[in-house]
C-alpha cells in the first residue's frame, strides 16, 4: 500500500482549515465520512481513515478508506463558501476517486455544496464504473440502504459478545443522537432495559427509565434528551438526572459509547462497571482507556468491527455500482461483525493487547477480510444478463 494522501486547506486567516486523507490511495475507489467540528486536526483525520480502512478490511471489501474533516463550527456562517474552497482545492482526488459521504457535524447541505462545486453527482466516480445504469447519484439511494444501519451492526456486535442474551441486558448509552438512537431501538425491540443515556450534558438514568418512545420524543434533532419532557419513573426508584460521565460508573452488563472520539480516558475507564464495552462511535476509547481495560479484564468490541455496518453496505455497493442485492448482502455482514466480534476477543486473549491492536494485527495478517461475495463478481453478472 502507498503512504496515505493528504490535503490540506486552510483560510488567509488560519481560522478555518479542511484536511482530506486517503489512506487506501493504491485503491480505485476509496471512502469516508466528512466530520464538521472545531476540534479537527490534521492527525484526527489521519485517524479516522485509518480506522475506514479497518472497517472496511473487515468486511473483505475492495474500497479503500478516506476521512475528511472541516475545523469549523456547522453554523459558522462562512462555512458554505468554505465548502467551496475545499471542494476545489481536493478536485482532483474527489473527480477521480474518493467519495464522501456524512460523519459527525455534516448535514446533507454540506456534500451537496461540495459535490455542486466539483459539477458532479455524489456517486459519479462509482457509476462510471458500470454501464448498466443502476447505480444512484446519492449515498442514501444505494440498494440496501437504510435506517439506523450502523445501529443494527452495533446491536449484532453486542448480541454477539453476550452470547445472544440480550433479552433482559441491562445497557448503558454514551451519546443519544443517530447511532445511539439506533443502537436503543434495535436493543428494545429484542428486549434489552436501556437503564441509561447521556447526551453532551446529562446522563438520565435508573432501573425504571422510560420506554424508547418517551426517550424518543424527548430527544431533539442534535441529540439532547430534554428531561422535563420525560413521564416520572414510577415506584420508589424512578430515573434520575446525573453529571454525564456518571452514566459510565453505572451497573450494567453493556455499556455502548456512541458519542464522539477520544471523550474516554484512562480515569473514566477505571470507573466501568459493565461487563462488556462497545464501541459505537469511532474512537471513543482513548489508548490509555483501551489499556485500563485490558488490564481489568472488560471485553471491549472495537470500533472497526462494532462500527462497521454501513461502511461495508456503501463500501461494497459503490465497487460493483449498486449491483448487489441487498439481502445476501446484509446477511454477510452481520456475519462478518458477529465472527469478527469473537475473533478479536480470541486473539486478544491470545496476544495479550487490546482488541483494537489485535484487529490491526490480524488485519495485516490478511485474517479479517470477510467471506461475503466479492462486488466484481456480482457485478459481472448483473452486466450480463
Amino acid at each position: 500500500m502507498r503512504e496515505p494522501r493528504e490535503i490540506e486547506v486552510v483560510t488567509e486567516d488560519g481560522r478555518m482549515a479542511g484536511f482530506l486523507v486517503v489512506e487506501g490511495s493504491d485503491r480505485e475507489l476509496s471512502f469516508g465520512g466528512m466530520r464538521v467540528d472545531p476540534a479537527v486536526t490534521r492527525e484526527l483525520v489521519a485517524e479516522l481513515a485509518e480506522n475506514m480502512s479497518l472497517k472496511l478490511a473487515g468486511h473483505g471489501s475492495p474500497v479503500g478508506g478516506a476521512k475528511a474533516g472541516i475545523r469549523a463550527s456547522p453554523d459558522d456562517p462562512r462555512l458554505k463558501d468554505f465548502l467551496g474552497h475545499f471542494a476545489r482545492g481536493c478536485g482532483e482526488v474527489l473527480g477521480s476517486t474518493t467519495v464522501l459521504g456524512k460523519d459527525m457535524g455534516a448535514k446533507p447541505w454540506m456534500l451537496e455544496e461540495i459535490y455542486a462545486c466539483l459539477g458532479m453527482p455524489q456517486l459519479e466516480i462509482a457509476r462510471r464504473r458500470s454501464s448498466n445504469g443502476r447505480c444512484p447519484e446519492r449515498i442514501g439511494e444505494l440498494d440496501g440502504y437504510i435506517p439506523h444501519m450502523t445501529g443494527q451492526g452495533v446491536f449484532w456486535a453486542i448480541d454477539q459478545a453476550l452470547g445472544a442474551e440480550v433479552r433482559g441486558a441491562r445497557v448503558l448509552i454514551q451519546g443519544f443522537g443517530v447511532v445511539g438512537a439506533g443502537v436503543a431501538w434495535h436493543l428494545s425491540r429484542a428486549g434489552a432495559r436501556i437503564a441509561g443515556v447521556s447526551d453532551r450534558e446529562k446522563a438520565v438514568v435508573g432501573p425504571e427509565l422510560p420506554g424508547l418512545e418517551e426517550l424518543m420524543a424527548a430527544k431533539t434533532d442534535d441529540g439532547i434528551v430534554l428531561a422535563d419532557r420525560l413521564p416520572p419513573g414510577p415506584g420508589s426508584r424512578p430515573w434520575q438526572v446525573v453529571e454525564r460521565d456518571a452514566l459510565l460508573s453505572q451497573e450494567a452488563e453493556v455499556l455502548v459509547l456512541a458519542a464522539s472520539s477520544h471523550l474516554v480516558d484512562a480515569s473514566l475507564a477505571s470507573g466501568i462497571r459493565a461487563r462488556v464495552v462497545v464501541e459505537g462511535a469511532n474512537m471513543a476509547l482513548r489508548p490509555e482507556a483501551r489499556a485500563v481495560l485490558l488490564e481489568r479484564g472488560v471485553r471491549v468490541v472495537p470500533d472497526v468491527v462494532a462500527n462497521s455496518a454501513s461502511a461495508a453496505l456503501v463500501g461494497h455497493q459503490m465497487a460493483a455500482a449498486n449491483g448487489l442485492e441487498p439481502g445476501p448482502l446484509w446477511a454477510a455482514i452481520e456475519a462478518n461483525i458477529r465472527r469478527n466480534t469473537d475473533e478479536v476477543h480470541r486473539a486478544s486473549r491470545e496476544q495479550g493487547t487490546d482488541p483494537k491492536e489485535a484487529f490491526r494485527r490480524l488485519a495485516a495478517a490478511g485474517r479479517v477480510a470477510g467471506r461475503s461475495e466479492r462486488p466484481e463478481a456480482a457485478l459481472a453478472r448483473s452486466e450480463a444478463g
